[in-house]
């Protein structure tokens, strides 16, 4: 009887979590370059093949028996998202794979599809929350105020028929390694190598990329995972209930 309490309460942590996960996606519903995450649970092992060391309490009858459910690492859906025109010339997405490269305020180099850029107060090129955009050589790029510029499909910044530089558009070699930091930037866990973007990757000037995530199918996903932990929370119920009555008939013995 412990062993489905303890079941249940796996289930309730598992979708507690998915629900977090939800909830940020359709919080991110608008937020320009945004990447939903995949919230999915797995099988547990038994107790004996997860820890070798548990092997001495084995019980031969329940060798084969798992434990429940567990929260799965999350990992980032990276389709692509809808294009919506911009009037800055600055604001800039990307069509296919690949990311943005910019440096945080701690010299980081960090992933990005939030494309939308202005001019700081040095002329370099910046993300509207302040990291600095990076060219092919990992870089600052600075930019002349006083000419247009012109981004092409393949990332060349040119200002008055010169190029100035090239951006810096990265991929990774393991998507399921990218890790959200909040402010629309990713990081590669681990060692994972940061790879240049595919050659059919297309930068697209006075644009920028709509989230991927659509708020309908998160509702959705919130409506299953709150019937999932309500029927774990009712299996605890009706467990507790069943453990008081044998309480019961054993006092009465």
């Amino acid at each position: 009887m412990l062993y489905g309490l303890y079941l249940s309460a796996a289930g309730l942590q598992a979708e507690d979590y998915r629900q977090n996960v939800f909830a940020n996606n359709m919080a991110n519903s608008q937020t320009v370059g945004f990447k939903r995450s995949l919230a999915t649970v797995m099988a547990r092992q038994s107790a004996v093949d997860e820890d070798p060391t548990m092997a001495g309490y084995r019980v031969p009858v329940l060798s084969q028996q798992g434990g429940g459910v567990s929260a799965a690492p999350t990992r980032l859906d990276l389709s692509q998202g809808t294009m919506q025109p911009s009037s800055n010339p600055l604001d800039l997405a990307l069509q296919g794979q690949g990311f943005f490269t910019v440096q945080d305020s701690t010299g980081q180099t960090r992933l990005t599809r939030d494309g939308r850029f202005m001019l700081n107060k040095d002329n370099q090129l910046v993300m509207q929350s302040g990291p600095k955009v990076l060219d092919d050589t990992g870089n600052p790029i600075t930019l002349n105020p006083a000419l247009g510029v012109t981004v092409g499909a393949d990332g060349q910044l040119t200002q008055d028929g010169t190029k100035v530089a090239q951006l810096g558009l990265r991929n990774v070699s393991d998507p399921l390694t990218l890790q959200q930091l909040g402010d629309s930037l990713l990081t590669a866990r681990g060692n994972t190598k940061l790879d240049p973007a595919p050659a059919d990757t297309l930068v697209k000037q006075r644009a920028t990329e709509a989230s991927d995530t659509d708020p309908i199918i998160e509702m959705v996903n919130m409506l299953d995972g709150q019937r999932a932990f309500e029927a774990n929370a009712h299996m605890i119920t009706y467990q507790d209930q069943t453990l008081q009555q044998l309480n019961a008939m054993g006092r009465l013995a």
